[in-house]
């Protein structure tokens, strides 16, 4: 089957309208160009957002994106490709935004570039199941662990053909306030997953990550360790 038949779901829950449509726009300018795009506009969280846009899907393939994700023209060429060599699921790999200010540098040391892992060939998400609406902000977590039990075959494609921006916002009210809507999700996760949980994490791998970087920029210790405290009394509040 020649890859232009294989249509592409892009699932994108909205919260903030101008990101959604940087977004958007930047799915239109793919090189790859069967493609059905999903925004889904409704009071609620990013896991019930998803589901009721995979509901409404019709892709033999289908990413989920966040609003502040912006993908590079020839992104889904390349995952797309990957699929066609036989694997299940395929990671993009993602690059922060250049942060403005003192505290979103801070904020920004702490938040590691990992790949987007949530692009899956249909059949996956109809095994393994949807989103979890009970991991609030956690679900994508959940969801991973749940299709790397399943032994889904895994490929990541290589920054150079394709990436994602992301946008995110760093700062510490932002922080604050996902802190406290996840805590008890994560909680519930780590009673759940333990050991799986972490090697997805990888906290301790994390904390050297942040040291390294803090050695030749020693200017930003104080604010990283404001972001740092912000987040212990965040995670610890009844």
């Amino acid at each position: 089957m020649p890859l232009e038949n294989e249509l592409v779901s892009i699932v994108i829950p909205v919260h903030n309208k101008k990101k959604a449509q940087t977004c958007a726009d930047h799915v239109k300018q793919q090189t790859y160009r069967n493609i059905e795009l999903i925004l889904v506009d409704f009071p609620g969280f990013p896991a019930e957002k998803r589901n009721y846009g995979y509901g409404k899907s019709h892709g033999s393939l289908v990413l989920f994106l966040d609003e502040d994700e912006y993908m590079t023209p020839s992104t889904i060429s390349a995952c797309v490709n990957k699929f066609r060599e036989g694997f299940d699921i395929v990671g993009i790999p993602q690059v922060k935004f250049k942060p403005d200010t003192y505290i979103e540098r801070c904020i920004s040391i702490q938040r590691e570039n990992v790949a987007k892992p949530l692009f899956f060939k249909r059949e996956v998400l109809e095994r393994t199941g949807l989103f979890r609406p009970e991991y609030v902000l956690c679900d994508d977590l959940d969801m991973l662990i749940r299709v790397q039990a399943a032994g889904y075959r895994y490929s990541m494609i290589d920054p150079k053909d394709g990436c994602i921006l992301h946008d995110e916002t760093n700062s510490l009210t932002s922080i604050f306030q996902k802190t406290i809507l996840s805590r008890k999700p994560y909680k519930k996760l780590q009673a759940r997953y333990s050991s799986k949980l972490d090697s997805i994490t990888r906290k301790h791998s994390q904390r050297k990550r942040i040291l390294r970087e803090l050695i030749p920029r020693p200017t930003l210790i104080p604010g990283v360790l404001l972001a740092m405290s912000i987040l212990f009394v965040a995670r610890r509040m009844p």
